[in-house]
């Protein structure tokens, strides 16, 4: 390409001069015109006549006439070149002459008051000879350049991307245990931001393994201890078998049913832990009436204990899960049911508090100590005096709220019982 724009540009250049010559040839001619015996005249000598008529390879041209067309001297053929117009003196025009291709110039002067017109056209085989040449000359040391360059530019690029090379090599030899980081101090600078970037997901795919292995231990030791007391009680009714079946088949399923929750709630806690917020389906949600579907299912628990169970309830909705909030919800209810004694009161309210939606679950139980409320909703973090329950319903209520970017707070009832109060974004098009 630059010696393309080499050759256009010599061509150019050969141009001009060629057309430099022409002019300088015609300014001559038009020197020489005279009047003799009424008439113009343009009479040259037989050595300018030769001189004229041969340039090189080149054949020249020339004709003169005046402004009634008459021809006084030189070639007829070049009367029907185009002559210039308004205030040109003179005109450069490409013509197709019986020698072959030609540049013609058409020059206008005057005489005695006459206008008369020069022309001169010579052919361009020496112009082209000439531009081919530069551009062939320049052809080569053009496509050197460009080898040179290409040449700089791989190697170039092979040592740039020999870092590249090296770390996908070393990432490459790693086996899917080692998530340790990688040197950032032996990448260049404009690698660093990469490395820095793959290390930090490292560290955060070494964390997510580290607490999916301890959650499979805690579960497998959660399992493992009401399997056995089942199977102890089945071992030891087979070997004495009791008068009163009724009581042993009483204390099996209850212990079945601890298990079942407890395997329903590892489940759940196993597919929340590892879901993000962009990933369940959403949409919106009536929270008002996913607190009535999940509560119908503890008004008969409340009633065996006797419990006061109280709804304040405004209507308020919330972008989300249905699902999901029903779980949270019924999780909330179980908790403060199993916990709270008989004759208890157990309230949940609902408040659309500007552009939020409050849930909260109050009950008159035992509570928890302010030293303890911090550590709620951690997997299997229970309190000493529980052993009812299996640790995993908080911390299900907590993932929920992740996956809904809510704010998740405990506290104190105004009865002494545990508070949980959940905060949610309502949708502008919530009702209060």
């Amino acid at each position: 390409m630059g010696a393309v724009v080499a050759y256009l540009f010599a061509l150019r250049a050969a141009t001009d001069a060629y057309d430099l010559g022409l002019l300088d040839d015609a300014l001559d001619l038009d020197k020489q015109v005279s009047l003799h015996q009424g008439g113009l005249a343009l009479e040259l000598p037989p050595a300018a006549r030769q001189m004229l008529a041969s340039n090189n390879e080149d054949r020249v041209r020339y004709a003169a006439w005046d402004e009634q067309g008459r021809m006084f001297s030189g070639d007829a053929g070049l009367k029907q070149l185009d002559i210039p117009q308004g205030e040109e003196n003179h005109v450069f025009q490409d013509v197709q002459l019986q020698d072959g291709a030609s540049r013609a110039v058409v020059l206008r002067g005057s005489l005695y008051g006459r206008t008369i017109f020069v022309a001169v056209a010579q052919t361009v085989h020496g112009r082209n000879r000439l531009t081919r040449n530069i551009f062939f000359k320049l052809l080569f040391p053009e496509a050197l350049l460009a080898v040179v360059a290409m040449s700089i530019v791989l190697l170039g690029v092979r040592r740039g991307l020999s870092p590249v090379n090296a770390l996908s090599e070393e990432i490459l030899k790693r086996s899917p245990q080692d998530l340790s980081r990688i040197d950032e101090n032996r990448a260049p600078a404009e690698l660093q931001p990469i490395i820095h970037g793959v290390n930090e997901l490292l560290e955060k795919l070494s964390a997510s393994f580290a607490g999916h292995r301890r959650f499979i231990a805690d579960a497998a030791h959660q399992l493992r201890t009401p399997l056995a007391v089942l199977g102890s009680q089945i071992e030891v009714g087979l070997q004495q078998p009791p008068q009163n079946v009724r009581a042993l088949l009483q204390q099996l399923l209850a212990t079945t049913n601890r298990t079942s929750h407890l395997a329903n709630q590892l489940l759940s806690m196993a597919r929340l832990e590892h879901t993000e917020q962009d990933v369940f389906t959403h949409g919106p949600v009536e929270l008002s009436e996913v607190v009535r579907a999940a509560a119908a299912d503890f008004i008969g628990r409340a009633a065996d204990k006797n419990l006061d169970l109280e709804f304040r309830l405004v209507p308020c909705t919330v972008q989300g899960n249905a699902l999901l909030l029903r779980e949270l919800i019924m999780n909330l209810l179980d908790n403060a049911v199993r916990y709270t004694p008989e004759d208890g009161h157990v309230w949940l309210t609902l408040e659309q508090e500007g552009k939020q939606c409050a849930l909260a679950v109050n009950d008159s139980g035992p509570g928890v100590p302010e030293s303890a409320l911090t550590t709620l909703g951690k997997p299997f973090h229970r309190l000493a005096s529980d052993e009812s329950g299996c640790g995993l319903g908080l911390a299900i209520v907590r993932e929920i709220a992740r996956l809904h970017q809510a704010e998740v707070m405990f506290g104190r009832s105004s009865e002494g019982g545990l508070s949980v109060r959940i905060v949610l974004n309502a949708l502008p098009t919530s009702r209060t």
